[in-house]
C-alpha cells in the first residue's frame, strides 16, 4: 500500500515531531537531517537511499519499513518521549506473517469490515492449545492506533476481578448487584442477578461504542457461585455469555473455548510448527533462533502454552509485562508474590501446592519457568521481577497457619500481610525488638481497630526506647495515642516512657516532674512497674542518692519482666553498683546483659569503661566487642560517635596514639548532634597534647571549650564536660608553656604561668560530688597542678587521694605522692610507696612507677639498680611515646646517666629518650 497524496506520510509525521528534541550535531552530521538519518540507517544494516522514499512517499520493503520505524522508535525513547504506534499497513503485513492460515482469514475479514465502516461481530472456537489469544493480540495491537483503543475482556475463573474494572471503565454499576448474590437464594435469583449484571455491561459497551475483544475459558463463576441463566440454570461460560453477546451493538470478536448455543462460529485449529516459529519471532524480534526453537520445543503444539513462554521470556526484559492477566498464570503468581518475600525467599513446596490445590508435578511447562528449586524441598521464584506487588490475604493467613512458631519472621510478615492483629501483636509485646522486622508497620496501623492501635502504640514506644529513639516522630505519635487512652493504666504508662525519654537526654529535672505518683505503678503490670522503677532509679542517681537509685533497680530486678526487658534491669544494676563503687558486683550485672543486641553493646562498653577507670588491660577487648555490638545493632550513630570517642580514650592511656587517632576521627565523622561532636573534640584536644601538638590540641579544645560553657542542652552533663575541657586546657598549656606532653610518666619541677592558673582556678570550681568521675577529676587536677608547685605544697594536694577506694585512682595519687617525695629528696619513703602498690596492669601507670623508681634508686646510690630498671625498660612492654617520655623526664634530674650513652649531640633527656624508645 503506498500513499500519494499531497497529505504527509506517517514516517514524516513521526520525524517532524521528532525533530525539535534532536539538537546539536554528532559525527553523521546535524542531529534530525534527512542525512544524518541516512547514515543511522547505514550503521544499522539498512540501505540509505529508501529512507526518503519511505519518508515522503510511504514506498519500501516491509524489511526496509521495519528497520526505520525500530529506528524512529529508540530516538522516541532517547529524547524521553514514549514511541508512537507503527504505521497502519506496517503492522498489519506483520501480524498476518504471524497468523496461520485460519486466524490469518478472521483477521482480515473483522479489519477490512471495520475499515468499511462496518459492525463486525465474529466468534471463533478453540481448545487451549489453538491460540485465541495470539489473533486477538494481533487484533488488539492492529487496533491500537485508532484514537480509541478496543476494550479487551479475558476471562476464566473468578469473573468479578475482570467484570468490576470494566464496569468502572464504563461508569456501569454492578457491584451493587454482586453484593445481592448468595449462595442461600434461588437459583432463579441467582440467574436473574447474573443476567442483569451481564445487561448492564452491555448497555454500557453500546453506548461507550469501542470494539470489544473477549476471551473466555471454558468455566468460570461470581463471587464464588457457578454461572447460571435466566431459568436458574447452571452454565458453561460460553453459554452464559451468549445474551450479553446477542444485546451488543458494538463490533466485537469473541474467542470462546466451547461453542456458544445457537450464535454462529468457526473453530480454530492447533497452530503449525511454522506458525508458532512466527508467533515467537514476532513477539521477541531480537531473541536468537536456537531460543526460539527451545521455546517452541517446550510448547508443542500448544498455543496457550506458547503464549505464556513468550510471555515470561519478554517479561525477563520487561518488567511491566502483563503476566497477572493470563488467568492461567495469575494463581500461581499470587502465591508466589505471597510466599516470597525478599528477606526470605524461598518457601516449602508443599505449602504451594497446598494453595495451588494440586502438585507441582502437574504444573505446566510456563508455571514452572516460573519457579527454581533451591533444595531440601524449597521453591523461590525464577524472577522477582515478575510477581506482583500485593497478594490476598487468605494467601497469607494460609502461611500463617502452614509456618511453625520458631519461624518467627514467617509469623510476623504473613500475620501482617494477613491483617491477624491478634497474633501479631501477641509476639511483638514478648519482644518489641521485633518491630524491625516490620518496617512501616505503625504508619498501617492508622485503620486498625482503637485497642489493637493502643497496644502497637505501647510496642512501638518500648522499641525506640530501647533504641534511644525518644524524638522519633513514631514514638512521639504513639506516646500521644498512649497519654489519651482510656485506660489509666495506659496512660500511666505513657508518664513513664515520657519521663523515660527525658532522663535518656539527661534532663532528670523534667523526667522527674513527669513521672506518675509511686503509687500509680501499681496499676501497671510487673513489666511496666519494672519500667518506672528504672526511670526512678535514673532521676536519684542524678540527685546523687545512689543508695536510693541502686533500691529502685534492685527492686526492679525482683520483678518476673518481661524478657525484652531483663537486660535493661541488668544494665542498670550494672550502673548503679559503678556509682557506688561495688565494681566486682557492676561488672557481674554488665556481664548478664546478652539478649537484646543493642543493650549487649552498651552493657560490653560500660564494662570496657569501668575496667579501663580500674587500669585493667582487659578493658580494651570488653570495649571493643560493646563497639561491634552497637554498630551491628545499628544504634544511633551520635551513640556510637560517643562510645568510639571513649574507645580512643582508652586507646590514648595505652600509648597506641595513632589507633586513637584514627578512631577519634572517625567519631568526628559520626557525630551529628553538637553536644556529641564538642564531646569528641575534647578528647582528640587531649590525644593532640598527649602527642606533643599544642596548638592541634588548642584548636579542639577551644571549640569544646566554647560549646559547653555556652550550651544550654543537658545543663548538668555540660557542666562536668566544661570543667573536664578545662583540665585539658591545662595540659595543654604545660605542653606548650614547658614542653611537657600529657603522657607518663609525669615528673615536676616544671613551670608553666597559664598551665598553673588555669588549674588553679578549676580545682576550686570542681563541685565536691562523690561520684568516681568528680573524683577523677580532682585527683587529675591536683596531680598536674603538683608538677607545678613545691614538694610541700603538691604533697598536701595529693594527701586526701591516698585511700582511694578506687584501685587505679589511689595507684595514681599514691605514684604522683611519691614522685614529690622523691624530688624533695625522701628517696626511701617514695621508693616504699611505689613497692607498696600492688602488680599495675596499666601501661601509664607502670611508666610512672619506673620513673619513681630510678629516682629513688639513685638518690640511695644504687646507680647500677637504676640503671638495670632503666635498661629494663628499654626492653620491657611499655609503649614506645612512653618510653621515649621517660627517657626524656629522667634526663632532667639524672645526669649522671650521660656517661652511660653513647656520645652525640643531643641534650641527655632527648638522647635518653629515643635510647629507650629504639633500643637495638
Amino acid at each position: 500500500m503506498t500513499s500519494r497524496s499531497s497529505e504527509p506520510t506517517p514516517w514524516l509525521r513521526y520525524l517532524e515531531d521528532l525533530r525539535p528534541y534532536l539538537k546539536g550535531k554528532d559525527h553523521r552530521g546535524k542531529r534530525g537531517s534527512l542525512r544524518w538519518l541516512e547514515a543511522l540507517m547505514s550503521e544499522r544494516g539498512g540501505r540509505a537511499g529508501t529512507v526518503r522514499n519511505i519518508l515522503y512517499k510511504d514506498l519500501g520493503s516491509l524489511e526496509e519499513k521495519e528497520r526505520l520505524y525500530g529506528l524512529l522508535a529508540d530516538l522516541y525513547r532517547e529524547v524521553g518521549l514514549k514511541p508512537p504506534p507503527p504505521p497502519g499497513e506496517l503492522f498489519l503485513e506483520s501480524a498476518r506473517r504471524a497468523l496461520g492460515r485460519d486466524k490469518r482469514h478472521i483477521f482480515r475479514r473483522f479489519l477490512r469490515e471495520l475499515e468499511l465502516g462496518g459492525r463486525p461481530q465474529l466468534v471463533v472456537v478453540g481448545g487451549p492449545a489453538t491460540g485465541k489469544g495470539v489473533l486477538l493480540s494481533a487484533v488488539q495491537r492492529a487496533l491500537s492506533a485508532l484514537p480509541e483503543e478496543p476494550f479487551f475482556l479475558n476471562l476464566g475463573g473468578e469473573l468479578a476481578q475482570a467484570l468490576i474494572p470494566l464496569a468502572e471503565a464504563l461508569g456501569v454499576e454492578v457491584q451493587g448487584l454482586l453484593s445481592q448474590l448468595s449462595p442461600t437464594q434461588p437459583y432463579l435469583l441467582q440467574g436473574a442477578l447474573q443476567g442483569e449484571v451481564l445487561q448492564a455491561l452491555a448497555q454500557g459497551l453500546n453506548r461507550a461504542g469501542r470494539p470489544l475483544l473477549l476471551r473466555a475459558e471454558a468455566e468460570g463463576s461470581l463471587e464464588g457461585l457457578p454461572l447460571r441463566g435466566p431459568d436458574g440454570v447452571q452454565k458453561g461460560l460460553s453459554a452464559w455469555l451468549e445474551p450479553f453477546l446477542k444485546a451488543l451493538r458494538i463490533p466485537y470478536l469473541a474467542a470462546l473455548s466451547e461453542p456458544p448455543p445457537t450464535l454462529p462460529y468457526q473453530p480454530l485449529s492447533p497452530p503449525s510448527r511454522e506458525e508458532a516459529r512466527r508467533f515467537v519471532r514476532e513477539r521477541l524480534p531480537h531473541l536468537p533462533p536456537e531460543r526460539v526453537e527451545a521455546l517452541v520445543n517446550q510448547a508443542g503444539r500448544n498455543f496457550g502454552e506458547l503464549s505464556r513462554l513468550v510471555l515470561l521470556e519478554a517479561a525477563k526484559h520487561d518488567p511491566k509485562t502483563p503476566l497477572q492477566e493470563d488467568p492461567a498464570l495469575r494463581p500461581l503468581l499470587l502465591a508466589l508474590a505471597a510466599f516470597s518475600p525478599e528477606a526470605d525467599p524461598a518457601f516449602p513446596a508443599a505449602l504451594l501446592e497446598k494453595a495451588l490445590g494440586r502438585p507441582l508435578e502437574k504444573l505446566s511447562q510456563a508455571e514452572r519457568a516460573l519457579l527454581e528449586w533451591v533444595g531440601d524441598g524449597l521453591v523461590r521464584p525464577a524472577l522477582r521481577s515478575l510477581l506482583p506487588e500485593e497478594a490476598p490475604k487468605e494467601l497469607h493467613l494460609l502461611a500463617l497457619s502452614f509456618f511453625p512458631e520458631e519461624n518467627l519472621f514467617r509469623r510476623l510478615y504473613h500475620a501482617r500481610k494477613g491483617g491477624a492483629w491478634a497474633e501479631l501483636l501477641r509476639a511483638l509485646e514478648e519482644d518489641p525488638a521485633r518491630l524491625a522486622l516490620l518496617p512501616g508497620l505503625w504508619v498501617e496501623a492508622q485503620t486498625w481497630p482503637k485497642e489493637a492501635r493502643e497496644a502497637l502504640a505501647a510496642v512501638v514506644v518500648r522499641y525506640r526506647a530501647v533504641l534511644g529513639q525518644y524524638a522519633h516522630p513514631e514514638a512521639e505519635e504513639a506516646l500521644s495515642v498512649l497519654r489519651e487512652a482510656e485506660n489509666p493504666a495506659l496512660r500511666a504508662w505513657a508518664r513513664i516512657k515520657a519521663a523515660e525519654a527525658k532522663a535518656d537526654a539527661a534532663l532528670y529535672k523534667e523526667a522527674e516532674e513527669l513521672l506518675p505518683p509511686l503509687e500509680d505503678l501499681n496499676l501497671l503490670d510487673e513489666t511496666g512497674r519494672a519500667e518506672g522503677l528504672l526511670v526512678m532509679a535514673a532521676v536519684e542517681r542524678w540527685k546523687g542518692d545512689y543508695e536510693r537509685a541502686a533500691s529502685y533497680a534492685e527492686a526492679a530486678e525482683r520483678l518476673p519482666v518481661a524478657p525484652f526487658l531483663k537486660d535493661r534491669v541488668q544494665l542498670w544494676r550494672g550502673l548503679v553498683a559503678k556509682d557506688l563503687g561495688r565494681y566486682e558486683e557492676a561488672l557481674a550485672a554488665l556481664e548478664k546483659v546478652g539478649h537484646d543486641p543493642l543493650l549487649l553493646g552498651r552493657a560490653r562498653y560500660q564494662m570496657g569503661d569501668l575496667l579501663m577507670r580500674l587500669g585493667r588491660l582487659e578493658a580494651k577487648a570488653r570495649m571493643e566487642e560493646g563497639l561491634k555490638a552497637l554498630e551491628e545493632a545499628g544504634a544511633p550513630k551520635d551513640e556510637v560517635a560517643r562510645v568510639r570517642a571513649r574507645y580512643g580514650t582508652l586507646l590514648r592511656r595505652l600509648g597506641l596514639y595513632e589507633e586513637a587517632e584514627k578512631a577519634l576521627l572517625q567519631a568526628l565523622s559520626e557525630a551529628e548532634d553538637p553536644f556529641t561532636r564538642a564531646r569528641v573534640e575534647s578528647e582528640a584536644g587531649i590525644l593532640e597534647a598527649a602527642r606533643g601538638r599544642p596548638f592541634e590540641a588548642l584548636a579542639y579544645l577551644e571549640a569544646a571549650e566554647r560549646y559547653f560553657r555556652t550550651t544550654s542542652e543537658r545543663p548538668k552533663e555540660a557542666r562536668y564536660r566544661h570543667l573536664r575541657t578545662l583540665f585539658r586546657l591545662g595540659a595543654a598549656y604545660l605542653l606548650l608553656e614547658a614542653g611537657q606532653p600529657y603522657r607518663p610518666p609525669f615528673l615536676g619541677g616544671l613551670r608553666a604561668e597559664e598551665a598553673g592558673r588555669l588549674l588553679e582556678a578549676l580545682l576550686t570550681a570542681i563541685p565536691e560530688e562523690a561520684t568516681d568521675r568528680y573524683t577523677a577529676l580532682r585527683l587529675d587536677t591536683a596531680s598536674l597542678l603538683a608538677l607545678l608547685l613545691p614538694p610541700e605544697e603538691g604533697l598536701g594536694l595529693l594527701r586526701p587521694f591516698l585511700g582511694l577506694e578506687n584501685p587505679y585512682l589511689r595507684a595514681q595519687a599514691r605514684l604522683g605522692y611519691a614522685e614529690i617525695l622523691a624530688r624533695k629528696g625522701a628517696y626511701g619513703e617514695a621508693l616504699a610507696q611505689v613497692v607498696a602498690l600492688p602488680p599495675l596492669e596499666d601501661p601509664g601507670l607502670q611508666a610512672q612507677a619506673r620513673a619513681v623508681e630510678v629516682l629513688a634508686l639513685l638518690g640511695l646510690g644504687e646507680r647500677e639498680a637504676a640503671w638495670a630498671k632503666v635498661r629494663e625498660a628499654a626492653q620491657g612492654g611499655l609503649p614506645r611515646p612512653f618510653r621515649f617520655q621517660l627517657g626524656r623526664a629522667l634526663g632532667r634530674f639524672c645526669p649522671e646517666l650521660k656517661a652511660r650513652l653513647p656520645q652525640g649531640p643531643l641534650a641527655l633527656p632527648e638522647a635518653l629518650g629515643f635510647a629507650l624508645a629504639n633500643p637495638d
